[in-house]
């Protein structure tokens, strides 16, 4: 891919989903140490760690923090991550194509 073509998610200004932004949202709703605890005990169950985790990766940690968490808000807050990477790898397979 060029790097002047962008894709659907690019075009629609839908930032590219991180972990950092994913800590710093759950933090919001639960508490920064609650999420911390919560997102090291699912990376340390998936074996993947680091900042840099691609979006399959995250997909994987993100449904694993949801299947354990027994905070229905953690749950709802990870949910809502999973939901927008869903959303965003979506976007991205239209290369900017409008429906």
């Amino acid at each position: 891919m060029s790097s002047n073509v962008r894709t659907g998610a690019e075009a629609r200004g839908l930032a590219r989903p991180t972990v950092v932004g994913w800590l710093e949202e759950i933090a919001g709703v639960v508490g920064p140490q609650q999420a911390l605890l919560a997102w090291s005990r699912a990376t340390r169950a998936t074996g993947l760690h680091g900042m840099a985790l691609t979006p399959e990766q995250m997909r994987v940690v993100g449904q694993r923090l949801a299947d354990d968490a027994t905070d229905p808000r953690l749950r709802l807050a990870v949910r809502s991550c999973l939901l927008r990477l869903r959303v965003h790898g979506a976007l991205d397979t239209t290369g900017g194509a409008r429906r």
